[in-house]
């Protein structure tokens, strides 16, 4: 089904519906950009960036206008507004998806949002969604060595929250972050901008030793160029491929990178 005017879609198309529970200043979705996660019912859960409440401060950012929202999507294709981003502490235009824990409580980043930094826009939130639509913001980013702009998390099985940062560190260049149970952050790995690379857009993901694997857009062995790196817990890290500076090539199986065997 086509949906004219709309700025994102499941696939199948077939669930922009009119929010349910969002109250009357929450408009429809825009800008699904990031995944989704599933519950064992089958119902799949995700944000969009825009959308939402588009009334001050919401109508400031940049297109698709309003703060973002989380959402419910049923099996039978029905959707639910979970709760609406207002732009102000709770935080602002949510670029990453979000996880979800055993008892069904949904975590996740906005990129903006949470006080004021950066023109007043802030510079990002952890948030935490219960059962009952209550959103707790377990921190915020105030863009200095802390970092900036995160970019979703993970969870280990003490709770702890793992992430990036798109801004932020104590180089400047953005930083890896661990959030506890009590919301106290600890960067575990600020990017120097060189040949650790730097604009980790995307989060991260942890082996069963606590080893965290990422990538970073830019920085690596020349300039322009991404690397593919691992954060060990004691705060070391190590490049593992730093892709050669092409073009993306349309035939199968193109090698781009080199693979270095880890010290």
């Amino acid at each position: 089904m086509n949906h004219r005017g709309l700025s994102g879609r499941v696939f199948p198309c077939h669930f922009i519906h009119t929010p349910v529970i969002a109250g009357p200043r929450c408009q429809r979705l825009a800008g699904c950009i990031a995944g989704m996660v599933r519950d064992s019912a089958g119902n799949l859960y995700g944000t969009t960036s825009g959308g939402g409440i588009t009334t001050y401060p919401c109508d400031d950012f940049a297109h698709p206008a309003g703060c973002g929202v989380l959402f419910k999507l049923d099996p039978a294709g029905t959707e639910t507004i979970l709760y609406c981003f207002t732009g102000g502490t709770d935080g602002a235009h949510p670029l990453a998806g979000v996880i979800r824990d055993s008892a069904g409580n949904l975590y996740g980043t906005t990129t903006y949002g949470g006080g004021k930094a950066y023109f007043d826009l802030g510079c990002g939130v952890v948030y935490k969604l219960d059962t009952t639509g209550t959103e707790t913001v377990l921190y915020r980013f105030t863009g200095g060595a802390n970092g900036a702009y995160p970019s979703g998390v993970i969870r280990d099985s003490a709770a702890n929250l793992y992430g990036t940062t798109g801004g932020g560190g104590a180089s400047g260049y953005d930083a890896v972050f661990m959030l506890d149970t009590t919301g106290t952050e600890t960067v575990l790995y600020s990017f120097t901008g060189g040949a650790d690379g730097s604009t980790p857009l995307a989060g991260v993901i942890r082996d069963s030793v606590g080893n965290l694997y990422g990538t970073a857009l830019r920085g690596g062995s020349q300039p322009g160029n991404a690397t593919i790196l691992r954060a060990r817990p004691d705060a070391e890290c190590s490049m593992w491929i730093r892709p050669a500076r092409r073009q993306c090539s349309t035939a199968s199986h193109s090698r781009t990178g080199r693979l270095q065997t880890p010290m």
